[in-house]
């Protein structure tokens, strides 16, 4: 984002605060303490008087109850009204339209700079330890000294081409997959497959495309996934007429 940008952005944010500092005159607040109290002890009387009718209070208590919330109703309409537009409240509101801008623009430095270029999240790499390294790397090596015939050959390679996806290996993490898709299909797994595909080509390529309708063609008929694919493959089909 330019700080051109930036500041437009801002300024659209900021404008009903501006709009608000600069209102003319002496607006009351929306709920005052004042209006907030003489609600609440009105209400109180009409309860008072609806105990009283059906016969839920006697007569001395209901005239005790009512003679101290009328004591508190006059005492709540001496409560004086604050005004939005006072001296004090400009001087904090203005200082809150200095501050917001500044904090905000603050923060956006910590993690970039207008003058940088657009940087997409794959291109940022999980920090990982020397300890999950040397796991990595052994799992890595289990599976390159298995024997395809083993039964936990599959298992064990996707989740070698889990964890190199994890890592942004995209191409360490397709190799491990049809590694176990070689020894058993997997219609998840194809359709994984040809997700990182399209995501590292910027595009749907035939093989692909033929990953795609295979995976289709395998899965049950109420895989959660089956109308995700068909768009898939439809526009991996208009693109090779193209």
């Amino acid at each position: 984002m330019s700080v051109s940008g930036f500041l437009l952005v801002t300024l659209i944010s900021l404008s009903p605060l501006l709009a608000l500092f600069w209102r003319r005159g002496q607006a009351p607040l929306p709920v005052s303490a004042r209006h907030s109290a003489l609600t609440l002890y009105r209400e109180q009387l009409r309860d008072l008087e609806r105990d009283r009718a059906a016969g839920l209070i006697a007569e001395a208590e209901r005239a005790h109850a009512e003679l101290e919330i009328q004591r508190r109703i006059l005492s709540a309409d001496t409560i004086v009204e604050r005004k939005m537009t006072t001296r004090s409240e400009k001087k904090r509101l203005f200082l809150l339209l200095l501050f917001l801008p500044a904090f905000g623009f603050a923060l956006y430095l910590v993690n970039g700079h207008p003058s940088l270029p657009p940087q997409p999240h794959q291109s940022t790499h999980p920090a990982v330890t020397a300890e999950m390294q040397a796991l990595f790397d052994k799992l890595a090596r289990q599976v390159a000294s298995m024997s395809p015939d083993d039964p936990d050959y599959v298992r064990q390679s996707v989740l070698l081409g889990q964890v190199d996806e994890h890592m942004d290996r995209i191409d360490e993490a397709l190799r491990a997959y049809r590694q176990a898709l070689a020894i058993r299909f997997i219609p998840e797994l194809a359709v994984q497959i040809a997700e990182l595909q399209t995501q590292r080509d910027g595009h749907i390529s035939a093989d692909s495309l033929a990953l795609y309708r295979k995976a289709l063609d395998a899965a049950p008929a109420d895989a959660p996934w089956r109308l995700a694919v068909e768009a898939r493959i439809a526009t991996g089909e208009h693109d090779q007429e193209r």
